[in-house]
């Protein structure tokens, strides 16, 4: 597909238990409550970003009204379940070209339990602390390995792995071999593609046990981790879970959407709108939502250009992690990573070889 034919979409999930999740129905999240859509408000955001951005007017215009946006959806999750479908998770793949005329494709998604669509936290990695030299204990050989278990000793019991946790999947991810180089078509979500695809054939690890729980990380030109393929990244670093920043979108944006004047009259950096508050938007969106995606305050460098993920934005909401450059190499074999998206939620996993 070549750039000058793709779509504007975005991947979300449709599943009846949202309507039993609070948080799912808070009006952050969804137009009308309850919703059996995962988080719609943050997904009709990303693509009101991408058609300001790629001047799809008449699709930003189509996606000013949520409500309606809401009501579509559900006609069409209606008309897939008229057609033999049943009632139950869905995967809604929904297009948009330039004239605003929509595709929605429905697929059956996994079951995912509300713990992992809205976790709690973000619990630290699995860590073994070296013993102190004072308190090991080696027995002499003169003493036959003496000390040993009497009928009333035991043995402390080990804390549980994250990676053990019954709710949680194992995902197996793998360092991309080959740099990506960063654009709009990387930082907002397009048909556009053909990097992930990839990224894919050259480095997607094997998982035997569930292989739709496999994923490549991909890394930029400066040798900054970016994204998943299909996911947002999580990884442990200095006592907390850190996200790769996005930054703006590489690249010119349209003339017409650019903004270098303040209402005060004075300049902000180019392309920096006010988002409400009295604080500036870092330029991703020309026509700002407040608190949008949670940025920590950077400067005008662009980000590492990744994905302006769903479930990433309400992870950064939650306090959940911060945004944090994260170097390709600092990323080691083993380590604990968690991934998110739009249709499964969240998902811990270890990178592999």
């Amino acid at each position: 597909m070549s750039e000058a034919s793709f779509h504007l979409y975005t991947s979300l999930r449709y599943d009846p238990l949202l309507l039993e999740s609070p948080q799912n129905s808070l009006p952050t999240l969804n137009f009308i409550s309850p919703s059996p859509f995962y988080m719609l408000v943050y997904h009709r955001d990303r693509m009101l970003e991408a058609a300001q951005h790629f001047e799809f007017n008449a699709v930003a215009k189509k996606l000013e009204d949520g409500k309606a946006l809401h009501e579509t959806l559900l006609q069409k999750v209606k008309e897939w379940m008229e057609k033999g479908g049943q009632d139950e998770a869905l995967k809604l793949r929904v297009l948009f070209d330039k004239e605003a005329n929509l595709n929605v494709e429905i697929s059956v998604s996994r079951p995912v339990p509300l713990s992992l669509l809205y976790p709690p936290s973000l619990d630290p990695p699995d860590t073994k602390p070296t013993p102190h030299p004072a308190n090991t204990f080696k027995p002499s050989p003169l003493t036959g390995g003496a000390l040993t278990l009497g009928p009333t000793d035991s043995l402390p019991s080990q804390p549980p792995s994250q990676s053990q946790t019954p709710e949680s999947p194992n995902w197996l991810l793998r360092l991309d071999t080959t740099p990506t180089s960063i654009s709009p078509f990387t930082s907002l979500k397009t048909s556009h593609r053909p990097f992930y695809s990839a990224s894919r054939s050259r480095a997607l690890p094997t998982n035997t046990a569930a292989p739709a729980l496999a994923e490549v990380m991909l890394y930029n030109e400066c040798q900054e981790m970016t994204e998943g393929s299909i996911t947002s990244l999580y990884f442990y670093r200095g006592g907390k879970w850190v996200t790769p920043p996005v930054g703006v979108p590489a690249g010119d944006f349209p003339s017409s959407l650019k903004s270098t004047e303040r209402e005060d009259g004075n300049e902000g950096r180019d392309g920096e709108e006010e988002n409400g508050d009295g604080r500036w938007d870092e330029g991703e969106l020309r026509k700002p939502f407040k608190g949008r995606w949670g940025h920590s305050v950077r400067s005008a460098k662009v980000g590492s250009g990744g994905q302006r993920g769903t479930t990433r934005r309400w992870a950064l909401s939650q306090g959940m992690c911060m945004e944090e450059t994260v170097g390709v190499d600092t990323v080691t074999v083993g380590e604990g990573v968690w991934v998110s998206n739009g249709v499964i939620g969240f998902g811990f996993g270890r990178v592999v070889e």
